[in-house]
């Protein structure tokens, strides 16, 4: 693989949304197959009965782009003993409409190739394992995969609308191995495990906590349908622990191992990837308690007479009641208006969403000056009640959505800003008036 460049879920990371928003890593290998002109030296137009393919799996990176792991299909032509790998991770800023297509979630990827001698310099550098798993294919399956990579080098075909959990380069070499073998991956794969796209994206980047909890809150309901095995396989380390069990009916009759071998080709110094999810539950809960608590305290220590606790209430209230508001509109906006499925139906709404651009308007006023009381107090109160909804729905068991720990940490301070806009002495000081007869010249 040579340098990568940056993945759909890699941006949604980096604006703190989905999906990422867990995408494989990307590739600037080229976005083509060899051409079929010379046959005699493309592996691509041997018969299946003179190359050997194999699954490869490389591991996770530092990099936000590479938590998650990338793949691709080797293919050894027995007669040249050329090694090309083929992957479906390729995509290129020079795209047109690039982003345009990135904010509507239609981003396009591309099939990509290289030689196993450039893949493996590459991983050696940038120190991420890769494990080859050489297929135990009859000659017809080693055509039909053969073929597939054909169809997808043709100007027609060789890109495709990339999607983070749905469609990337795991899912496509998992579909093309599934096809060749005749269904089987599909049939073994059907049950369900206990795992959500959620889970094992908060899993696979809790290397980066910011860009983590940016995606946990753009995630919305459609990340937390319990996945078959089958649709667990977006991540390649899953597809690679399948198929290496898996057994598969040969042309005489018995079933037999799909691996015949499996061998380590560049083994990473890293850290084996994370198996659960960290829990932050308590920690945001605690982050969220203690800015309520500062919140209400200013509010009350912010007596007319104290000017400067007086105006960090404001700035405090104003700053918080701008950013809920802007993370709630763009939640609002990839909803609405994108093709990012799984943020959409998003329950964080409840407790971030543009009705706060309002209060980042009102609050400074109010707790400023003591104008537009009413309005303020009103609009404080519809907020903090969609919020304690979101509670609630959990509570009654309605809620199709793994975010309490995002409640945690807004549902207090959205209280605090409620418990600072009830207090009644945000009015200025009134001026004294002496009484009638008794005023000074």
């Amino acid at each position: 693989m040579l340098r990568p460049r940056v993945s759909l879920m890699a941006c949604c990371l980096a604006l703190g949304v989905s999906a990422i928003a867990h995408a494989q890593t990307t590739q600037s290998a080229p976005a083509s197959a060899a051409s079929a002109a010379n046959p005699s030296v493309d592996p691509l137009h041997q018969a299946g009965r003179n190359v050997t393919i194999s699954l490869l799996t490389m591991g996770n990176g530092e990099q936000v782009w590479e938590f998650f792991g990338h793949n691709a299909l080797w293919i050894h032509d027995n007669l040249t003993n050329r090694d090309t790998v083929f992957n479906w991770g390729v995509f290129s800023f020079r795209q047109p409409h690039f982003i345009a297509r990135f904010l509507q979630g239609t981003m396009l990827y591309a099939m990509g190739g290289e030689t196993l001698d450039t893949l493996l310099m590459n991983y050696r550098y940038w120190n991420r394992s890769v494990v080859s798993q050489e297929l135990d294919l009859s000659p017809a399956q080693r055509d039909s995969i053969l073929a597939a990579i054909r169809r997808n080098a043709l100007p027609e075909n060789i890109n495709y609308r990339y999607d983070y959990y749905r469609d990337n380069c795991s899912t496509r070499v998992r579909d093309i191995l599934d096809k060749a073998l005749g269904g089987p991956l599909a049939v073994q794969a059907a049950g369900l495990t206990d795992a959500t796209f959620r889970w094992h994206t908060l899993r696979l980047m809790q290397g980066n906590v910011p860009i983590m909890l940016g995606v946990d809150v753009g995630l919305g309901r459609p990340a937390d349908v319990k996945l078959t095995k089958w649709q667990e396989m977006f991540l390649p380390r899953k597809l690679h622990d399948f198929v290496a069990k898996m057994r598969v009916l040969d042309t005489s009759g018995v079933m037999r191992p799909l691996v015949r071998s499996e061998r380590v080709l560049f083994q990473s110094t890293r850290e084996p990837e994370p198996t659960t999810p960290p829990d932050l539950g308590l920690w945001l809960l605690f982050g969220g308690v203690v800015v309520a608590a500062i919140m209400t305290w200013l509010g009350f220590m912010a007596t007319p007479e104290h000017r400067l606790v007086r105006a960090a209430a404001v700035v405090l209230s104003a700053l918080w009641a701008f950013a809920a508001g802007l993370l709630g509109t763009l939640l609002l906006l990839l909803w609405t208006v994108t093709d990012h499925v799984f943020a959409h139906s998003n329950e964080n709404l409840l407790l971030l969403n543009p009705l706060w651009l309002g209060l980042a308007v009102l609050l400074p006023v109010y707790l400023g000056s003591g104008r537009g009381e009413s309005a303020t107090r009103r609009l404080t109160g519809v907020i903090a009640v969609l919020a304690l909804t979101a509670l609630a729905l959990h509570v009654l068991g309605m809620s199709r959505q793994d975010n309490l720990p995002v409640i945690g940490l807004v549902l207090p301070p959205t209280l605090g800003v409620l418990a600072m806009t009830v207090r009644a002495r945000w009015a200025p000081v009134p001026r004294r008036v002496a009484p009638l007869g008794q005023r000074q010249a």
